[in-house]
């Protein structure tokens, strides 16, 4: 099932909380709509599911106007960050409520028929029930109800309930924010593992851009109720269309130079860079940013004036924190578990940053493509 969005805006009040969007989700495509709280992305999703309505714009599903159509006849499944499940009721009548609902509203109608066939109806949900069930892992856990269930096991079950009605599309709004962080790993397999059985289309909000780069077929990554750049995790991490985007994206976050006199000092001094290129060209140049894991680090060699102000120890591998008087900001740099051991804070340290690892942006904060070289190499 394809999901289409055109020129959708919503406000309320003076305050505008989408601005014009236009998005294009595939069928079967797993879509992470990512970016900072407040930046308008679950109420994109509400407007998706129908719980919204847009002031302007019109939203299509399999290519059909659907902006004046009820929530219930979009036959959409929404998973919350609460996983709002009935805590009187069992996992299997949580799971069964939305097929009864639905189903034995027959009866209700229709008694003298719906009696005939109200045995069938609630064989035939119960079975569904089970299924989806064996799916999730959840047939030892029917019986019980949710306060005697993990955190996983709960959102598995919320999960269940919305896949039994086979909806078109699945809707989730940051559904693992309420666990711990390695319950939220686990949970990303699973949900992925999932989103193959399935071969449905998954349309995920999260401010977790772990979770997006690790789960998603495409990003949206939105930003003060704009999306400011789609592609697949690797397009958006390796060529950020925006300094927004790139400082957004990444673990520790991108290190960002603003170049000025100092900075461009440093820059010639301890990076790998060609001389050639025009001077209007370099003059557009605001911001030259570069990935902690890019940074060359040198053993035998000091960097003048670089000195360690903070370590971090991941087991597996070092964030360094560096500081140079060069620049208004430290530099982080990521190394591997067998090189941090050796360093300690106060030292004096040595890198060299390689020109292809660069990101260049101007004023406005747009990407500058295609830029060969900026100042000569210093030796």
């Amino acid at each position: 099932m394809s999901i289409r969005l055109e020129n959708i805006s919503k406000n309320y009040g003076q305050n505008k909380i989408l601005k014009n969007i236009s998005l294009e989700i595939k069928g079967k495509e797993f879509l992470a709509l990512v970016g900072p709280s407040g930046c308008g992305k679950s109420t994109l999703l509400r407007v998706i599911a129908g719980l919204e309505t847009p002031d302007n714009g019109v939203v299509f599903i399999d290519e059909k106007n659907v902006v004046k159509t009820k929530p219930a006849f979009r036959n959409l499944a929404m998973v919350f960050q609460s996983y709002a499940l009935y805590p009187h009721l069992s996992v299997r009548e949580n799971m069964k409520t939305p097929l009864k609902l639905r189903d034995l509203s027959l009866i209700q109608r229709f008694p003298i028929i719906g009696r005939w066939f109200a045995r069938d109806i609630c064989d035939r949900i119960e079975r569904q029930v089970e299924k989806i069930a064996e799916t999730l892992r959840l047939s030892q856990l029917l019986d019980r109800k949710p306060a005697h269930l993990s955190g996983g096991q709960r959102q598995r079950a919320a999960l269940g309930r919305a896949m039994v009605r086979k909806p078109r599309a699945f809707l989730m709004d940051e559904p693992l924010s309420n666990l711990d962080a390695a319950l939220r790993v686990h949970m990303r397999s699973e949900l992925s593992e999932l989103h193959r059985d399935l071969a449905a289309t998954f349309v995920y909000v999260t401010h977790d851009q772990s979770e997006a780069l690790t789960m998603a077929d495409r990003i949206a990554v939105m930003m003060a109720g704009e999306i400011i750049q789609i592609g697949t995790p690797q397009e958006i991490y390796t060529q950020p269309q925006a300094l927004s985007v790139a400082e957004f994206l990444g673990s520790p976050k991108i290190n960002t130079i603003m170049l000025k006199d100092k900075a461009i000092t440093f820059l010639k001094l301890n990076t790998i860079i060609h001389a050639g290129i025009k001077n209007t060209t370099a003059q557009k140049i605001k911001y030259a940013c570069f990935r902690p894991e890019h940074i060359r680090y040198k053993e035998d060699e000091k960097t003048s004036g670089a000195v360690i102000k903070h370590l971090e120890n991941l087991g597996s591998e070092f964030f360094v924190h560096v500081a140079h008087p060069d620049l208004d900001n430290r530099i982080i740099m990521k190394l591997e578990a067998t090189a941090g051991h050796s360093l300690k804070i106060g030292d004096e340290i040595g890198f060299e940053i390689p020109f292809s690892a660069f990101h260049f942006f101007d004023a406005d904060g747009q990407r500058i493509n295609n830029v060969p070289s900026i100042y000569e190499h210093v030796a």
